[in-house]
């Protein structure tokens, strides 16, 4: 594809994006109308990020996107695209691998026929784990196979609690706490809105020690979707593991439609721990909504300052490719690494939180 055709592209998206905005805007910030609205923005919250983006636009007038936004420009076999990076220490503590063991050997409902209560009636006549229950002759076999499961590796018994419990489980969960935290990906994207139209922004983190780094792949142009796309599939190795919030139902998918719109290889059959559901699950009845955000301020003490809403990025991003002033692409790129860092604080937090709830229980 030419140049001159991908120009022609992002003028179109940008058309596409002024004439239908994918947010309503609610007069007098009515309460009773936010409910309705599925990307609905109070009147006051949406003054006050269009003052601050005149604001960042008159700030960053005549700068490139590289003094903005310090980054690297690289080049692969798709073209060029833009890198950029941070780092931030993480102080994290998860339950350890013997004590998942251990935990995972006394959940009798592993065992297909076995449910809550028939458990609850072998844990009364003494059959307090796997161990036990091989001894009853009905569950031998099958009791038998699931402790081979539970010996082998940390990616079979994921696998096998995937499928028996389902990938939203709790029990679920705590499988993430047998694996390496350095094999993690945590996955956030930025769109110009539904499925179809071009990535603008791929945040990645990844921990090395306790360390976490973050890559954010920024597309300057919609040109450069292909080969961030690109860059973006080397960091993912075969034994990785994603970590996303409604990442199965968006992110990847996502990822995955503009591979295949380029003709690229597809992403790796792996591993892919979702926290929105174990999230809701835990939470849902102490706040409004189980948005990123939400639990930031009410369980993670994290509070973010003029954040963007991911409605509005389309329409930011447009300004951007209009004027060329890369202010309305600071809070763009903000919000992104704020979601991938408060990805890994999230994962950490929901594995201390259900290991304790499931233990007692």
């Amino acid at each position: 594809m030419s140049e001159a055709d991908l120009a022609v592209i992002g003028r179109r998206w940008q058309e596409r994006i002024e004439a239908s905005p994918e947010y309503s805007v609610i007069a007098n910030d009515n309460v009773f109308r936010l409910g309705f609205n599925q990307n609905a923005i109070k009147e006051s919250v949406y003054c006050n990020l269009q003052n601050l983006l005149n604001n960042l636009c008159l700030k960053y007038e005549g700068y490139s996107v590289l003094e903005a936004l310090p980054g690297e420009v690289f080049e692969n076999d798709e073209g060029e695209y833009y890198k950029i990076s941070s780092s931030h220490p993480c102080v994290f503590s998860s339950p350890g691998s013997h004590d998942i063991g251990l935990f995972l050997r006394q959940d009798l409902s592993l065992v297909r026929g076995i449910g809550k209560v028939t458990s609850k009636r072998f844990k009364e006549l003494g059959c307090c784990n796997l161990s036990d229950l091989v001894k009853w002759k009905r569950f031998h076999k099958s009791a038998g196979n699931v402790l081979d499961i539970l010996d082998d590796t940390p990616h079979s018994i994921s696998r096998f609690l995937f499928a028996r419990k389902g990938a939203a489980h709790p029990a679920s969960l705590l499988t993430s706490c047998l694996h390496h935290h350095e094999l993690f990906r945590f996955v956030d994207i930025e769109t110009l809105g539904m499925f179809g139209r071009p990535l603008i922004l791929i945040g990645l983190g990844f921990f090395k020690g306790v360390t976490l780094h973050i890559v954010q792949f920024l597309l300057r142009e919609i040109g450069e979707e292909a080969a961030a796309l690109s860059a973006f599939c080397d960091l993912i190795p075969d034994d990785a593991i994603f970590v996303s919030f409604n990442g199965k139902c968006f992110d990847i998918p996502y990822i995955s439609d503009r591979l295949a719109y380029y003709g690229l290889s597809p992403l790796p059959d792996i591993l892919h721990y979702d926290l929105l559901h174990p999230a809701r699950r835990l939470w849902k009845n102490d706040v409004c909504d189980c948005r990123l955000t939400t639990l930031e301020r009410h369980f993670l003490n994290c509070y973010r300052r003029e954040d963007l809403p991911g409605a509005l990025v389309p329409e930011w991003y447009a300004r951007y490719m209009e004027t060329e002033n890369p202010g309305p692409l600071i809070p763009v790129v903000e919000h992104n690494r704020q979601d991938v860092l408060t990805l890994a604080i999230l994962l950490f937090r929901l594995q201390q939180e259900w290991y304790e709830r499931l233990r007692v229980s």
